[in-house]
């Protein structure tokens, strides 16, 4: 059923994260895809480099680097629909390596990589001020980490400000690199999950409570409207090991 409902509102490969708009008139779907080579391509993957991909909801970041880029993943998620899901695709793809998808709290994985990648989970994590030293250990002098996150210039909802993640960062062991605001690009993106749940609004009461629907509804229009207001920003960090 969750997988149901989050194919009505999101796009193809489930990306539940903000697509980058390159161009005015950009399908969700091609968002989502921009979003997706941009990432990867500042993680500098080469041929059979370890990937962990933080977060990694339905896959699709772990099966784009695997397919695209030849890397042998790890995806980590709290979330067994996810997973279940993720690992189903999985094992419809035909040849290449697979990827190992697993169902494990950040904290919990201690295994080297030679990449990372985080996208919009970050805002969602407990402890932020142990993650990205936790994720140094992981790497190698010279690794990469990419993490796309929500920022506030004050704390609000989990969110902490983006000179406060540069910050730690640098205290991890990092050299740090920010991108320019993202914050239209996601807006956009939660404005077009709400056109869809609106455009599907029947077959989705077939799945969900309308509380439910009704609360994704206002979350999604009201993160929005955060973004476009200024109280949110977000940004992509490229964070190189020391």
């Amino acid at each position: 059923m969750e997988t149901s409902y989050a194919k009505l509102h999101l796009d193809p490969e489930l990306n539940h994260s903000s697509g980058y708009f390159t161009s005015g008139d950009m399908s969700l779907e091609q968002a989502q895809r921009a979003k997706t080579d941009t990432i990867l391509s500042h993680c500098r993957i080469e041929p059979a480099m370890r990937v962990l991909d933080v977060g990694c909801g339905w896959g699709a970041t772990a099966r784009a680097a695997t397919q695209r880029y030849g890397a042998r993943c790890v995806g980590i998620t709290l979330d067994p629909g996810q997973l279940a899901y993720a690992r189903e695709r999985d094992a419809e793809s035909a040849g290449g390596p697979h990827i190992d998808f697993r169902l494990t709290r950040w904290e919990e994985f201690s295994e080297p990589v030679d990449r990372i990648v985080c996208v919009n989970a970050f805002e969602n994590f407990e402890d932020k001020q142990g993650f990205l030293p936790h994720c140094r250990t992981l790497l190698p002098v010279g690794g990469v980490m990419v993490m796309l996150t929500v920022t506030a210039e004050r704390r609000m909802f989990r969110v902490i400000p983006k000179e406060e993640i540069v910050r730690r960062a640098q205290d991890a062991g990092f050299k740090v690199r920010a991108s320019s605001s993202l914050a239209d690009d996601y807006a956009r993106t939660l404005e077009l999950f709400v056109r869809n749940l609106n455009e599907n609004r029947a077959e989705a009461l077939s799945l969900v409570s309308e509380r439910r629907l009704d609360w994704h509804v206002n979350y999604y229009s009201k993160s929005a409207e955060y973004l476009r207001s200024g109280l949110n920003d977000m940004f992509e960090f490229t964070f190189t090991a020391v």
